[in-house]
């Protein structure tokens, strides 16, 4: 019975605890590729400390200065300090969202002291699979139609015309060589026949 209740009551002191930590956490927004800088507000509360190191979710280690060293970690070479300490992500991508941690390792006899700070980055954009939009409005797909003027289309309507009568003469003309021409021929052959036949009797 007692060893239940020591178990509530530090099920209730951890929720506590991580309520107000999550209450006291500031969170900052961003765009895929900006530039942004995450402030480390533990210098805000003590100045004097040994070294400054910065976490991505209490586990992972990014970048930790020591006087004027810097040791950058998991090959991570997109980030930098500036004053007090504000951590600078350069060319971020949706996969730094996340929790990060400003921790500082006090003097000898001190204390240490860290602070929190959510980061939260839109969903990058494939540029590979973007398509390009096609602005052309319907009115752009047709070819333009220059207008005629009335003597103009006079003079083509006339052109036309007399296309067409010349094409019919020509026509007439190749049809009566070739029907007379055929009809000439039959009766000269008729015309021979008959003159020899009379020239037998």
């Amino acid at each position: 019975m007692r060893n239940l209740k020591i178990s509530e009551l530090l099920l209730f002191a951890m929720t506590a605890l991580h309520c107000g930590t999550s209450k006291d956490m500031d969170f900052i927004t961003g765009n895929c590729n900006d530039t942004i800088r995450l402030p480390c507000k533990a210098t805000d509360r003590t100045s004097t400390y040994r070294y400054v190191m910065w976490y991505k979710k209490e586990s992972f280690p990014i970048i930790k200065r020591k006087k004027e060293e810097y040791t950058y970690y998991n090959n991570i070479t997109s980030v930098s300090l500036e004053n007090k300490e504000t951590l600078v992500l350069h060319n971020v991508q949706s996969s730094d969202s996340g929790e990060y941690k400003c921790y500082l390792a006090a003097e000898v006899g001190g204390r240490n002291d860290h602070s929190l700070i959510g980061l939260n980055i839109s969903e990058c954009l494939n540029v590979s699979t973007v398509y390009p939009i096609n602005t052309m409005t319907p009115s752009d797909s047709c070819p333009t139609v220059a207008e005629l003027t009335v003597p103009w289309a006079v003079i083509g309507f006339s052109f036309i015309s007399v296309t067409k009568v010349i094409l019919c003469i020509i026509t007439v003309g190749v049809c009566d060589r070739v029907i007379f021409g055929t009809l000439r021929r039959k009766q000269e052959v008729r015309g021979s026949k008959t003159g020899r036949s009379s020239w037998k009797d």
